[in-house]
This record gives structure tokens, C-alpha cells and sequence, in this order.
């Protein structure tokens, strides 16, 4: 705990949440209103005409205005990864100045800032990120967990529709980068101004879960949320979590394209060793990770830190 005081705790949490959300949405509900502009003008004299002609009920008026606008929808169907990663992105810009607001009321209280681990430490991230990908997807597909959940499903249709450039940059970069900024950048290290940190990153988890719509990552990303927060403290830079969180997403989104889950879901048995093997790699990594020193240092912050020295 940093023991910084805030007026109101609460809002400290909730207001950057509803501000991410807020940004979200807005975002969304921009971009898809500019798709269905062009489409509202054209079918609008059509639309009009036949409400003279034929004088239809508010549900008939309805259904043909759904009717006329169907191109519209599909079209945003079509880019949906394109509309995530520009609500992403405008997130960024918030969850920044905020990080650094933190970082910076942190180094004017004289809170002791966190070793940072060696550039050469984070090639267990890198180990951990391809092999718990690999074995996660395996996993969610032995037990016929994504089968089951349509919601998931409707999600990794749309996810893989989009072009594989778009796909790597959107899912696998920029998405990453405004969810760690948010969850663990702002909201854990919050927490952590006041709990310890398994209530801190617990209760960061459920909030991160929260904005995933399926089941399936519902859980997923409930555990990868704790688990985000643990290389938080343990590595002292925001470097970790993103590195980690990347290399999942884009390694998802390559390996896929690639054929690998395909060619392991052909055999049982393949699948049953990629899990397994994945699981003792990922198990060696996080023991090679808890046995790394403490990441607080015991001096106080000199003024001349940097504010955003997290990173």
C-alpha cells in the first residue's frame, strides 16, 4: 500500500471506469453513425414514398426501415474490429494523463517507487506468453467451453473476419495497451493505495471481466487479470503486463491464421500435449518470475524521479 489519500476513494475508482466506458461508447456510437449516414440519406426519399403510398402501421414503418438500413448494418458488422480498436485508442489519451497525474502525486508524496527488473528478465514473459496462449486456446477447446458459449462463438466470427494486419495491430497491440493502462495501471495501483494486493488484484480482475461479454473470457480474462497484476509488482513496470497481454492476443490472432489450432484440434491427442507442455512451460516461467527479488525499494524517491517511471 502507498497510503496516498484521496478525497473520495470511491470516485477515484468509478470515475475513471465510467470515463473508459463513456469514451467507449461514444466512440462506437460516432463511428457507426457515420456508416449509416450515406445509407439514412438514400433510403430516406424511398422510406418516404411508401409511407405515403401505403400509410403502414409504427411496427411495418419499423421493420422497413430495418429493412432498408440491413446494408448499413452488415457493413458495420464488417468493421467491428476496425470500431474497437479506434474506442481503444481514444482511451488511451485519458488513461495516460491519468497514469502519469498518479505517478507524478506519487513521487510529491515521497512513495517509495518499485525496482524496475532488468531488460533481461522479461524474456520469461515472452516464454509464458506463447506457451500459455497456446495452451489456454487448447484448453477452452478440449473442455467445449467456446462451443457451448454462443456469445463467444459471435465473438472470435467477427474478431477473425477482419484482415490479419488489422487483426495484429488492433486486437493484438492497441487494445492491450488501453486495457492495462485502465485495469492495471489506474485501477489496481488505486486500489493498492489503500488494500493489499490480492484484494487489489482480485478486485481489478472482476472489473476487467466485466467488460468482456461471454462466459468464456468472463473467466478467461478474470484470471489472466490477476495474474497481469502479479508481473505488475513483481517486474515494477507497466512493460510486463502489456508485453504479456500483447503476446497472447497476437499470438491468438497468428496462430490461427497460421492453422496451428486447427491442425492440433485434428488429434486428441495433440491437443492433450500442447496443453500439458504449456502448462509445465508456463509453470517453470512463474516460478523463475516468483523467484526474482521484491520490487519496492526501501529508499524513498529521490525528487528528480521520473513521474512515469512505472513504465
Amino acid at each position: 500500500m502507498n497510503q496516498i489519500r484521496r478525497k473520495s476513494p470511491f470516485w477515484s475508482m468509478a470515475g475513471p471506469m465510467f470515463g473508459y466506458l463513456a469514451i467507449q461508447f461514444a466512440v462506437q456510437v460516432a463511428a457507426q453513425f457515420i456508416i449509416e449516414a450515406p445509407y439514412i440519406i438514400r433510403a430516406y426519399p424511398e422510406l418516404l414514398r411508401k409511407v405515403r403510398e401505403t400509410a403502414p402501421t409504427l411496427q411495418e414503418f419499423l421493420d422497413l426501415y430495418m429493412q432498408m438500413l440491413e446494408p448499413a448494418f452488415e457493413t458495420i458488422a464488417r468493421y467491428q474490429i476496425e470500431i474497437l480498436s479506434l474506442s481503444a485508442l481514444g482511451t488511451i489519451i485519458m488513461t495516460g494523463i491519468l497514469f502519469y497525474r498518479d505517478r507524478k502525486l506519487e513521487q510529491q508524496a515521497g512513495i517509495c517507487l518499485p525496482d524496475k527488473a532488468p531488460l533481461s528478465k522479461y524474456w520469461t514473459v515472452f516464454v509464458f506468453g506463447i506457451a500459455g496462449g497456446i495452451a489456454a486456446t487448447c484448453l477452452m477447446a478440449m473442455a467445449q467451453i467456446a462451443f457451448y458459449d454462443e456469445r463467444y462463438q459471435q465473438t472470435a466470427q467477427i474478431a477473425y473476419s477482419a484482415g490479419l494486419p488489422v487483426q495484429i495491430i488492433g486486437l493484438g497491440i492497441i487494445v492491450p495497451v488501453a486495457e492495462e493502462l485502465m485495469f492495471r495501471g489506474i485501477l489496481h495501483k488505486r486500489f493498492r493505495e489503500r488494500q493489499p494486493f490480492w484484494y487489489s488484484a482480485v478486485c481489478s480482475a472482476l472489473l476487467f471481466a466485466f467488460i468482456h461479454s461471454s462466459t468464456t473470457q468472463l473467466i478467461y480474462t478474470f484470471l489472466l487479470g490477476i495474474l497481469l497484476s502479479y508481473l505488475y509488482e513483481k517486474f515494477g513496470s507497466l512493460r510486463a503486463p502489456i508485453l504479456l497481454h500483447i503476446l497472447l492476443n497476437t499470438g491468438s490472432v497468428v496462430f490461427t491464421q497460421a492453422g496451428l489450432f486447427s491442425w492440433l484440434a485434428a488429434d486428441p491427442m495433440r491437443m492433450a500435449g500442447a496443453v500439458i507442455a504449456g502448462a509445465f512451460i508456463c509453470s517453470v516461467m512463474f516460478v523463475l518470475v516468483q523467484r526474482m527479488p521484491g520490487s519496492v525499494k526501501s529508499e524513498e524517491a529521490s525528487d528528480d524521479s521520473n513521474p512515469s517511471d512505472m513504465f
